[in-house]
Formats: structure tokens, C-alpha cells, sequence
């Protein structure tokens, strides 16, 4: 949806630069559509995310040495 969306503007722009403010609504109604149900989804996660208890990292089972080996990108932000 994202590409979809970057086409959308680059549609819209293409014909604001030729003038053809007309021929933009139909592009701009998509975009607003597509923008709109981005949000809702971010709406819903953020609303979800907001129900769910705290997750402490110090209480995850494989919290042990050798696990910083296993999933470096992961611990690199805690230690």
C-alpha cells in the first residue's frame, strides 16, 4: 500500500505541475481512502498495545550470557 500510495502522489504532482487540478480528485479521494485506513490500523494497534501488560526483559527466560551471543541486535540495546 505504501507503493500504491507513492504513486498516488506522484500522479497527483505530475498533474499539478500540468495544471490539470481536475484529473487530481480522483487520485487524491484513493490516497485519502488508503491514508485513512493506515491510520485506523495504527489507531487499533496503538489501542491494543495500550491493553497489553508490560513485558519486563529481565524477567525472559533465556536471559543468560551466552544469549547476547544468539540474538546480538536484540540485547545490544539492553546491556
Amino acid at each position: 500500500m505504501l507503493d500504491e500510495n507513492h504513486h498516488l502522489i506522484q500522479c497527483i504532482m505530475d498533474y499539478q505541475s500540468k495544471g490539470k487540478t481536475a484529473e487530481c480528485t480522483q487520485y487524491q479521494q484513493i490516497l485519502h481512502r488508503n491514508l485513512v485506513y493506515l491510520a485506523t490500523i495504527a489507531d487499533s494497534n496503538q489501542n491494543m498495545q495500550s491493553l497489553l501488560p508490560a513485558v519486563s526483559v529481565a524477567l525472559w527466560p533465556f536471559r543468560n550470557k551466552g544469549d547476547s551471543q544468539l540474538f546480538p541486535s536484540f540485547f545490544s540495546f539492553i546491556n
